[in-house]
């Protein structure tokens, strides 16, 4: 019976140097804290380091707001550029075959832009272009293949924001 009492202490005293090892580790890792905190150049007042903290983080919300208007901006610039493309190619003439012409409109968001039409022909190519202002154009009048691409534009954007 005596016999087991060394083991039971080597047991006790590995245990203990164990969990004292556990306590150091968490003692050292929170003093390396606190000195990141609290350096020695400067006081160890906590509502001074508060101060700092929150000058820092009312410092990063005016940087947000800033990064929030530019965004807007980016974004609102975006709608202008060419985001509707639509091409058909279709055949005018009955004595010319392989759906030579074409017609093709770049539009922005709001489907402003233009229609590019190229007829081609046995006696030549022509090509036209004419301005579009919100899916319409005020100027020139359309014909069936520029409204049908204009249109297949318009909707095609529509479906994705849909989406």
């Amino acid at each position: 019976m005596y016999s087991d009492w060394p083991v039971l202490a080597g047991v006790v005293v590995t245990a203990v140097f164990v969990w004292l090892g556990s306590l150091s580790f968490l003692v050292w890792r929170q003093n390396k804290f606190l000195k990141a905190l609290f350096p020695k150049s400067g006081e160890r007042d906590i509502r001074k380091k508060f101060e700092e903290l929150v000058k820092a983080v009312e410092g990063f919300d005016g940087k947000l707001t800033d990064l929030n208007g530019k965004v807007t901006e980016v974004n609102t610039q975006g709608m202008r550029h060419v985001q509707r493309v639509e091409l058909v190619r279709f055949n005018p003439f009955n004595e010319t075959g392989g759906d030579q012409s074409f017609t093709v409109c770049l539009l922005d968001n709001q489907g402003s832009g233009l229609v590019l039409t190229s007829l081609h022909a046995r006696s030549g190519t022509r090509v036209f272009a004419k301005p579009v202002v919100r899916g319409k154009s005020s100027r020139y009048e359309l014909s069936k293949e520029e409204e049908a691409v204009i249109k297949k534009a318009m909707e095609e954007k529509s479906h994705e924001e849909n989406s």
